[in-house]
């Protein structure tokens, strides 16, 4: 069945000029504060000039966009000076995503992306504004396809024990689970995300900081010094207090009524309060499961699951790792694990305590880079005050020790099973727990120099695909005999990879 091209709905023209005002808002700003003094009617010309600029090319671009469902397709035409015609075959299809606007839900209106397996530089098509149906008609003409989960670049499962028929048969079977309100509030409470606010504030700031006057940096500072050192310290606590709670409210809103649902080898994520995203993944993209603490979260008793997946886009999460449950109580995991990683045998993971001598070596080395760290800036400002030269040296420990620590006290690897290992890290002030099946692991290496052999300890790296790249994962300063039974549990699964001794 041939359906006849269709057009997006004129709501597209929407989001058109919203990514176009978003890539054209700090070089037009950066235009208008260069200009304006030296020539008020050209500044004013130049910004009418590119607002029209800005329109035209928004109506020719929706004018030129139109998509058709054939049998075995669908067919994506648009382009204005180039024309561009897209034939995606449904067997090539690798993720559908939904993203809903507030204003758009009265009108039944949604925006659908399509990944593809050959593409990676984001979505191969977006449709901006089109019908909720149009995902349900486009899902109808996948499932004609027995491949539509299996994609070129996943030739074998990496992440399920289960057959395809296994995996139809178990279509019915629905898992799902809903954040609460009071684990939501602590992961939007717990975030560092209002630092990213200022950094986007400072950056905007250094591309206009040549377009602003030296007159206004002049009252800024007398401004500043009838106020006081005290008030301009409030001032700035004000200033990251607001960033504070515009971060939080953004995160409730973004993860607001966060559900999950397993239906087969399918996730399907839906959450968001004012634009209302689901997404769905594959089990067979998924290279690990990943759970993640802060050290301020592991206090509060929460945690984060994410999922290291293969992917061919490069746009947004796909690069990071996929959060398929942005908070969950910790004595809740192992429910969570049974219900949705049932191929986990989680209740026989066993861990240990870190080895002291895995605390010596990784406490030495950083004690060495304080040390040298001290040397550095001691010299060069030990005429100034011997005060610098203390608060040089409390700054160094400070950097240095604690992560050293905290990298020897989480520096784990375990077998759970023939087809599952566990593997524990550190990254600043973040534990990350790995949860990677046999299958999932592109290279499997041992390191050891002459003298960690002679103390029988060695180094372990190993890789698994993520994104369009590869991800590394290493610990450091292991027992010898612990890395060498991971090896030989490599090793038995018949694995082309390398286990250096």
């Amino acid at each position: 069945m041939i359906s006849k091209p269709k057009r997006l709905h004129p709501a597209t023209l929407l989001f058109f000029l919203y990514k176009d005002i978003k890539n054209w808002i700090i070089p037009v700003a950066i235009f208008v504060f260069s200009t304006y003094n030296q020539s008020k009617v050209w500044s004013l010309l130049g910004l009418f000039a590119v607002i029209v600029l800005i329109i035209a090319s928004d109506l020719l671009k929706y004018f030129t966009f139109s998509y058709q469902f054939f049998d075995d397709e669908i067919l994506v035409k648009s382009g204005i000076l180039v024309k561009k015609v897209n034939h995606i075959p449904y067997d090539r299809i690798q993720n559908v995503t939904t993203n809903q606007w507030f204003f758009l839900k009265p009108f039944k209106l949604e925006e659908l992306e399509i990944e593809t397996a050959g593409h990676s530089e984001g979505p191969e098509v977006t449709l901006a504004a089109v019908s909720v149906e149009l995902k349900n008609e486009l899902n109808r003409h996948r499932k004609k396809f027995n491949s539509a989960d299996v994609t070129q670049n996943v030739s074998q499962e990496t992440f399920s024990e289960s057959t395809l028929t296994e995996q139809v048969s178990d279509q019915r079977n629905i898992q799902s689970y809903v954040i609460t309100w009071g684990e939501l509030l602590k992961f939007s409470l717990t975030s560092p995300a209002f630092l990213s606010g200022l950094l986007v504030v400072l950056a905007f700031y250094g591309k206009i900081q040549h377009s602003i006057s030296k007159q206004f940096y002049k009252v800024a500072a007398q401004e500043f010094t009838h106020l006081g050192l005290l008030l301009v310290i409030i001032g700035l606590l004000l200033v990251l207090l607001i960033f504070y709670v515009i971060s939080v409210v953004v995160l409730i809103a973004k993860y607001y009524h966060f559900q999950l649902e397993k239906e087969g080898s399918q996730f399907q994520m839906q959450y968001g309060f004012f634009k209302t995203k689901k997404t769905s993944i594959s089990q067979n993209r998924i290279q690990a499961v990943v759970v993640k603490q802060t050290l301020l979260r592991r206090m509060m008793h929460i945690a984060s699951v994410k999922l290291v997946i293969i992917s061919n886009s490069q746009k947004e999460e796909t690069e990071k790792d996929i959060i398929i449950m942005p908070v969950i109580e910790t004595r809740n995991l192992n429910d969570f694990f049974k219900k949705f990683f049932p191929h986990i045998p989680i209740d026989d993971l066993e861990t240990a305590n870190a080895n002291s001598r895995t605390y010596y070596y990784d406490l030495r080395n950083a004690l060495i880079f304080s040390l040298l760290t001290d040397l550095i800036f001691g010299v060069m400002l030990f005429k100034a005050s011997i005060w610098w030269v203390v608060g040089v040296i409390i700054v160094s420990a400070m950097f240095w020790l604690p992560e050293a620590y905290l990298n020897a006290r989480r520096a784990q690897i375990s077998l759970i099973s023939e087809n599952y290992m566990f593997l524990q890290n550190n990254q600043v002030t973040s534990k990350n727990s790995y949860f990677v099946p046999k299958n999932s692991i592109q290279l499997l290496e041992r390191r050891q120099s002459i003298w960690l052999s002679k103390k029988r300890f060695a180094h372990i790296l190993l890789s698994c695909r993520s994104g369009v790249g590869e991800r590394i994962l290493k610990i450091k300063y292991l027992p010898q005999h612990q890395i060498d039974e991971v090896v030989e549990w490599y090793k038995r699964g018949g694995n082309a990879a390398s286990g250096q001794q």
